[in-house]
């Protein structure tokens, strides 16, 4: 592919995706819907419209949306999330579908489950109109046989203004980001497999060495041996160029170098009376290609792959409907493929986390879970101080009111560092953020985020603060313009090292 090199042109490239997306889809691509309404909804609604009566509003119209954690934990906050989000736990959930058996009597509220309520009139026009849809904005996806594919494109223009993170001689420049992506959910009445396929290709305009090619792929499936008990398992992968904010990012690096990560897990949950088990093991890799220095030199980071081993264990007590307090904790072991790293320090390490909280599944209302802990890491070299602290985890998200969703992440990990004279750092964050839809066709959005991350022996201390609004303007199902900007202040301890970026972008994106 030729390297678009005058910016000029994105227009056009973005109105030539739009226009694509105006045209009528085939028959075959909708699938999904027709197959929905080929069910007679009224004797249905008029079921639900009765349990609506005997037992109230709140808590049975609210959408059911899945809380997502931090995904692939590198990167400051605002770039790509999160460092060291936790696994969602997925006894807790799939509950609803672990609960049922071929034959058990339907949910009451499966009808509604996944309505928006724009207003608040929208209650009766919901019950009493079956031909009305809440949200003639949500993506329908393409159905494949028992499969729903959800294919999505965004195209954007970036501007940055200190590409290079540089303290004192910031550098502007555009770019060129397409972010095409795949998810695939299955359509089963007990079991689930679902897959996601991503990636991100940007041009820039004034420095082709900071062009992105992002590749990740994932699978997670569920195997239903009975309604209290199942197994989940995953896998995966993904490559792309370390972000230059990394504590251990190659000094005088003339490119950034390409990372690889490989993960897999496997869990079993089992529920007996309001108890629910979980016991979990994983596996993580990650890989670096050596740097080019500015001099033409090449630096080995072949003292930076590193594999870890962990197993989590979980007891959860559901006190009342909705409402479990859980204890969990976890051991690990790290492993480097070079037994010393360059500067002569035996790598490696191994530790423990403890932590207790609650989970939240108040359909309509809140829904996510909170804990705090302690975390402790012993490096391999003695000479090397321990690394331990407290720590705290989040991912709650509350729906305020139909229009309006607040939303709370948090996250706590001890890292891994190759810094001379310390055995890593302990990193915590937290982000909070709101989502409001003036109008069904509008989405605002805007984030306040803070991470600070603290090295054991050195006394080095490096914090960011990150500020973020978005918005999108949706056309139909399939066209959306989008819009965003972000401030990001990050300062350390270490002489040289402070840098602002202020980051806009705006696109087009286009889904089914």
């Amino acid at each position: 592919m030729p390297r678009l090199r005058k910016i000029r042109f994105v227009p056009f490239l973005l109105a030539a995706l739009a226009a694509a997306a105006f045209v009528p889809m085939p028959a075959w691509g909708q699938g999904a819907s027709l197959l929905d309404q080929q069910q007679d909804p009224d004797a249905e609604l008029d079921r639900d419209a009765d349990e609506l009566e005997r037992n109230g509003l709140r808590g049975i119209l609210g959408p059911d949306r899945d809380i997502e954690a931090g995904r692939d934990g590198r990167g400051p906050i605002g770039a790509d999330g999160l460092r060291g989000g936790a696994l969602p736990d997925a006894a807790t959930a799939n509950r609803d579908i672990t609960d049922r058996q071929p034959g058990d009597e339907p949910d009451r509220n499966a009808i509604l489950r996944d309505r928006q309520l724009r207003g608040p009139g929208a209650l009766d026009e919901a019950v009493l109109d079956p031909d009305r849809e809440e949200d003639p904005y949500a993506a329908l996806g393409i159905r494949v046989g028992s499969f729903l594919l959800f294919p999505e494109l965004i195209s954007e223009t970036i501007f940055s203004d200190n590409l290079f993170l540089s303290t004192l001689n910031p550098v502007s420049d555009w770019a060129i980001a397409l972010t095409p992506s795949l998810n695939i959910e299955s359509d089963w009445s007990r079991h689930s497999l679902t897959g996601s396929l991503s990636g991100i290709r940007s041009f820039h305009e004034g420095f082709p060495s900071e062009d992105d090619e992002t590749f990740s792929a994932g699978v997670t499936g569920q195997l239903d041996i009975r309604r209290t008990t199942n197994l989940v398992a995953a896998a995966n992968y993904s490559e792309f160029f370390e972000d230059r904010s990394s504590s251990d990012f190659p000094d005088n690096a003339a490119e950034r170098p390409r990372e690889r990560t490989r993960d897999a897990l496997l869990e079993g949950n089992h529920t007996f009376n309001r108890v629910t088990l979980t016991l979990r093991g994983e596996i993580a890799e990650e890989d670096f290609d050596d740097s080019i220095l500015v001099d033409g030199t090449i630096q080995n980071n072949d003292d930076r792959d590193v594999s870890e081993l962990r197993l989590t264990g979980r007891a959860a007590y559901e006190f009342r409907p909705g409402v479990s307090a859980f204890i969990e904790t976890s051991t690990n072991e790290r492993n480097f493929d070079q037994k010393f790293d360059d500067d002569g320090t035996l790598s490696g390490s191994s530790g423990y986390d403890v932590q207790g909280g609650l989970l939240f599944q108040l359909t309509g209302k809140l829904n996510g879970e909170a804990s705090a802990g302690y975390a402790f890491q012993e490096p391999d070299d003695s000479a090397l101080e321990d690394v331990d602290g407290v720590i705290f985890n989040a991912a709650l998200e509350w729906q305020a009111t139909g229009l309006t969703t607040l939303r709370l992440d948090a996250s706590s990990e001890i890292d891994q560092t190759i810094e001379v004279d310390t055995g890593g750092s302990i990193i915590r964050a937290a982000a909070i953020s709101v989502e409001h839809r003036p109008r069904r066709q509008i989405i605002l959005g805007a984030s306040l985020g803070y991470e600070i991350e603290t090295f054991t022996g050195n006394d080095e201390k490096d914090e960011d603060w990150v500020f973020a609004l978005t918005g999108e303007y949706l056309f139909t199902r399939s066209v959306a313009l989008t819009v965003g900007y972000e401030h990001l202040n990050s300062t350390s301890s270490v002489p040289g090292n402070d840098y602002d970026v202020d980051e806009v972008r705006m696109g087009v994106r286009l889904r089914r």
